[in-house]
């Protein structure tokens, strides 16, 4: 290894952004031969993916190039950018304790396992670790919903809310403690059902939340709960579009909406798209590229 802040054993990174998803398997392939390594994943609330490579020293700039022109050119895609740099020795653990530090929004604090401190007096704890699921309270989307909750509850209490793509079930557990009583919650991801129940046990609020798996609110045993007083989706813009006249029609007439995973420049497509059934913005929360909309019933 060479000391801190120097390349780590002589490992270089190769990073390519796509437009597609369609885009990730041809440029994949032509990097296995020359990769130690090998991820993709899809840019949150974007239809954009990111291809990552990592290589035992330097590559051959000229030989990469030839590989992606080749396989943009056999895909019928544009040769996408490529960034190519050494990879940084760092301390991953020290990195990783901070990047997840206990979040306080509010009255709630949310921290890991790793974190030895307990919670300020009179905090709603929730202990949650980063998983299969999203959600740890560290993203702007999830720290605006549970500001965003909070002044609802403030405003008037819920009685029966809903969590729509509760991921880790942050947003649902924190509702259960706030509350003290019954919320319901789903997800589309039969894992992430099965990590928000979990986390839903650690945090002593297990009888609390019912869990679904449901695309939406497709599922009889969510409509049947109906109308709720507080519906909160913490998605992506596009499916929030698609779900503005069934989360609109499960809505109690003095209900209140919390959307977000909303980057700036969607969100008023997607508040047009419930001002189309009879909701109006009360409230937008902006942090970094994300919003936060809270709506209800004009």
């Amino acid at each position: 290894m060479t000391a801190e802040g120097g390349a780590f054993g002589d490992i270089w990174q190769i990073d390519i952004a796509l437009l597609a998803k369609s885009s990730v398997e041809p440029i994949e392939a032509a990097l296995e031969d020359i990769a130690i390594g090998l991820s993709s994943f899809e840019i949150i609330g974007t239809p954009g993916w990111r291809v990552t490579a990592y290589t035992a020293g330097e590559p051959d700039r000229a030989n990469l190039i030839a590989r992606l022109s080749a396989a943009a050119a056999k895909a019928d895609m544009t040769l996408p950018e490529v960034d190519v740099s050494p990879v940084i020795e760092r301390d991953w653990v020290a990195e990783v304790e901070r990047a997840l530090a206990p979040i306080h929004v509010g009255s709630y604090c949310v921290y890991g396992s790793h974190v030895t401190e307990p919670p300020p007096d009179g905090a709603i704890a929730i202990q949650i670790d980063a998983g299969q699921a999203f959600g740890t309270g560290n993203h702007e989307t999830t720290r605006s919903c549970l500001q965003s909750i909070e002044s609802v509850c403030a405003d008037h209490a819920p009685s029966n809310p809903l969590d729509i793509g509760t991921g880790s079930g942050i947003l649902a557990i924190a509702l259960a403690k706030r509350l003290g009583n019954v919320v319901t919650a789903s997800d589309n991801d039969p894992i992430a059902v099965d990590v928000a129940a979990e986390n839903a046990k650690l945090n002593g609020v297990g009888e609390m939340i019912d869990f679904h798996l449901a695309e939406g609110l497709d599922l009889p045993g969510l409509q049947e709960k109906a109308p709720y007083d507080l519906i909160v989706a913490n998605i992506v813009a596009n499916p929030l579009i698609a779900l503005s006249v069934d989360i609109a029609g499960a809505l109690a007439v003095t209900g209140r909406i919390v959307l977000s995973g909303i980057l700036l420049d969607q969100a008023e497509e997607v508040a047009a798209s419930y001002a189309e059934n009879g909701l109006r913005l009360t409230e937008r929360i902006e942090m970094d590229d994300w919003a936060t909309l809270t709506l209800s019933r004009i």
